[in-house]
């Protein structure tokens, strides 16, 4: 038997199971509990605290993938372009997805946040459709239907397209799809995204500590090391989940992810109602409403077909 097949037998077994499910489920909750970290850095802009992000990642990804043998992959990537590029694109969709979501927790608009992340899986089918030319079942072209009329009734409710729910959604759904098509490992690759970014968040740091952040610390709080230890630590909040959740990734079936994926957003709206106390109004739970049971018939449907797939396997 082969080392790799060995190896993937170990990667199916009861123990392993249970490995990937514990894994899956911390990732989630770490990334269900990000908006109550982001409530301590409130007091710097969300773009001053996204390039704390990036040098907080390089360091501990850098520094994990260091201490692994993954180097040779880093240096694979950053020498083929073919790779790169793809990770060039990420890099800035996953810029724009980590702004947004920082501005949102900033501004008391985690529901906001919720409602994207919610909305996620279902945009990512309808990029399917569009990009790939795929076909939607019947259930997923209602539970895209549904998911459709929530956001335009909150639309002509409220008087505005929730913008922030859309470009989250939108966003995070076409990095995984670049991901997704790019030929690179998980903690690789995104090591070289905050790579791509580092010299940008140099320049925005240069900036703001000339012309001043807008926020109550300055750009670069050295007098404050507490507050300077808060900003790069956000780099080990982006990076724990990813490294767990790609330990998950290979040990749980698609369907446990698909479940589990729902336990972030659900801590958003959770703690956006009862820990922020964000306005929950009549029209926005409705709206709620909807995309739940959108979800609901997808994650359903998804399950008869992958039973369906085992019968015929």
């Amino acid at each position: 038997m082969s080392q790799s097949a060995s190896a993937a037998d170990q990667l199916n077994t009861p123990e392993a199971f249970k490995a990937g499910l514990i894994a899956a489920i911390s990732a989630y909750l770490m990334w269900g509990f990000a908006p109550m970290y982001y409530k301590l850095t409130a007091d710097m802009p969300a773009i001053i605290v996204i390039c704390y992000r990036v040098f907080g990642s390089v360091l501990f990804l850098g520094a994990f993938l260091f201490m692994t043998n993954l180097r040779k992959e880093l240096f694979g990537i950053l020498g083929d372009f073919s790779r790169l590029r793809y990770l060039i694109v990420s890099a800035f969709l996953i810029s724009i997805n980590w702004t947004i979501f920082i501005w949102a927790v900033e501004t008391g608009r985690v529901l906001d946040a919720s409602l994207g992340y919610f909305i996620n899986p279902l945009v990512s089918v309808g990029l399917g459709v569009v990009l790939l030319s795929e076909r939607l079942t019947k259930a997923q072209f209602v539970a895209l239907a549904v998911t459709i009329f929530a956001v335009c009734y909150k639309t002509f409710q409220v008087g505005e397209l929730p913008w922030v729910s859309v470009v989250l959604a939108l966003s995070f759904a076409l990095y995984a799809f670049v991901r997704k098509k790019a030929p690179v490992g998980a903690v690789a690759g995104q090591l070289v995204e905050v790579l791509l970014v580092t010299p940008f968040a140099l320049g925005a740091i240069s900036y703001f500590a000339q012309v001043g952040s807008g926020g109550i610390y300055p750009a670069i709080p050295t007098e404050h090391p507490w507050f300077l230890a808060l900003l790069l630590f956000t780099g080990v909040i982006t990076a724990v989940p990813l490294v767990v959740f790609a330990f998950a990734a290979r040990r749980l079936p698609l369907v446990y992810i698909g479940f589990l994926q729902y336990i972030a957003p659900s801590l958003h709206f959770i703690s956006a109602v009862w820990l922020f106390e964000e306005e929950l109004s009549s029209d926005g739970l409705f709206a709620f409403a909807m995309i739940w049971f959108s979800l609901a018939i997808f994650t359903v449907d998804g399950m008869i077909t992958k039973r369906r797939v085992a019968k015929l396997a």
